[in-house]
C-alpha cells in the first residue's frame, strides 16, 4: 500500500501537472508491477467491504447483498479478468512489414496514454468509478476521479479509500458539482471516461474535442423486452422484475417497456404482479430489500 495522500488543499491543474510527471515514470514500469498494485487493491477493497456497504446504503438504502452484487463484485470481477489477461494484452504483436522494408521486422507496441479523467455516475457510483480505474491502472496510466455529487456518502468514501491506498500522483479524487467537472474538462487529459446521460455526454465530447482528447462514453438508452408465443411467461416475468427493480430501476440497461402479443398480456401482467409481491411484499416502498430513488430530479 502506498502512502496516504496529503490533506492540504489541491488544485485540479496542480494535480494534473503532478500526474503528468508521474505518468512518464509509469511508462517504464513492468507489467508485473501494475499487476501487483491491482492485486493489492483487490485485497484492500475486500478488507473495506463493510465501509463500502455502509456508504452506498446511506445513499440508496440498498440491501447489503445487492450492494455486493452490483457495486463490489463487478470491480473484483474486473480485477480478476485483468490479472488473467494483462500479460497477453500488453505483449507486442507482430505484423507484416511493408514490401519497401523487406528484411525488417514490424510490430505493434501498446503504450500508456498518460493522465486519464474518470467521471463516475450516480446510479452505480462505486462500481462505475473503480471499474474503469482498473483498466486505467492496468494500462500504466494515472487517473483523476470525479465521483457524482448526487451520492455524497459514496463520493466521500471513494475519496477516502483512494487517499488511503494510492499516492495522489497516481490516483486522486475531486469531489464537487458541475463547477468541478467544468474545471477538470478544461485540462488536456490523455483520455476521458464518462458514464451518464447523452446530454452530459455531448458536453464532455465537446470539451474533449478542444484538446483532441480521446473519450469513452457509456451512455443510457432505451431497452425493450420482446416476448413472443414461445416464451415461458412466469420465467420471463421473474427475470424482467429482477432487471427492472434492482437498484430501484436506476440502471442504464433496465427494461423500459415490453412488446407482447395482446392475447398474452393479461396473463403476463398477473405474473409480473406476483413476482413483485414475492420480491418486495405487498407494499414494496416499505421493503428493506428495495433500493430507493437517489433524488427527486426527473
Amino acid at each position: 500500500m502506498l502512502q496516504p495522500q496529503k490533506t492540504e488543499s489541491k488544485t485540479s491543474a496542480g494535480a494534473f501537472a503532478r500526474q503528468q510527471k508521474k505518468s512518464l515514470e509509469l511508462r517504464l514500469q513492468p507489467v508485473n508491477e501494475r499487476k501487483k498494485l491491482i492485486r493489492k487493491f483487490s485485497e484492500f477493497l475486500l478488507a473495506n467491504r463493510g465501509r463500502i456497504g455502509q456508504a452506498v446504503h446511506k445513499d440508496f438504502k440498498k440491501p447489503l447483498m445487492e450492494i455486493d452484487l452490483s457495486e463490489l463484485y463487478p470491480v473484483l470481477s474486473e480485477i480478476r479478468h485483468t490479472l488473467a489477461n494483462l500479460n497477453e494484452w500488453a505483449k507486442p504483436r507482430k505484423v507484416d512489414a511493408p514490401l519497401a522494408y523487406f528484411g525488417t521486422r514490424s510490430e505493434v507496441r501498446f503504450e500508456p496514454k498518460g493522465v486519464c479523467l474518470i467521471i463516475a455516475p450516480w446510479n452505480y457510483p462505486f462500481s462505475l468509478c473503480f471499474g474503469p480505474l482498473i483498466s486505467c491502472l492496468a494500462a500504466g496510466n494515472t487517473a483523476i476521479i470525479k465521483p457524482s455529487e448526487m451520492t455524497p456518502n459514496t463520493a466521500t468514501l471513494i475519496r477516502e479509500l483512494t487517499a488511503e491506498f494510492f499516492d495522489e500522483d497516481v490516483v486522486t479524487v475531486f469531489e464537487g458539482g458541475q463547477e468541478i467537472s467544468s474545471e477538470l474538462l478544461c485540462l488536456p487529459f490523455d483520455h476521458i471516461f464518462f458514464t451518464g446521460s447523452p446530454g452530459v455526454g455531448k458536453v464532455i465530447m465537446k470539451a474533449a474535442a478542444e484538446h483532441l482528447t480521446p473519450i469513452t462514453l457509456e451512455l443510457g438508452g432505451k431497452n425493450p423486452c420482446i416476448i413472443d408465443e414461445t416464451a415461458n411467461l412466469k420465467l420471463a416475468a421473474k427475470r424482467i422484475v429482477w432487471g427492472k427493480f434492482i437498484n430501484a430501476g436506476q440502471t442504464c440497461i433496465a427494461p423500459d417497456y415490453i412488446l407482447i402479443q395482446q392475447d398474452m398480456k393479461s396473463h403476463f401482467v398477473e405474473f409480473i404482479k406476483n413476482e413483485i409481491t414475492l420480491a418486495y411484499g405487498e407494499n414494496p416502498k416499505d421493503s428493506p430489500d428495495f433500493a430507493r430513488i437517489v433524488n427527486e430530479k426527473k
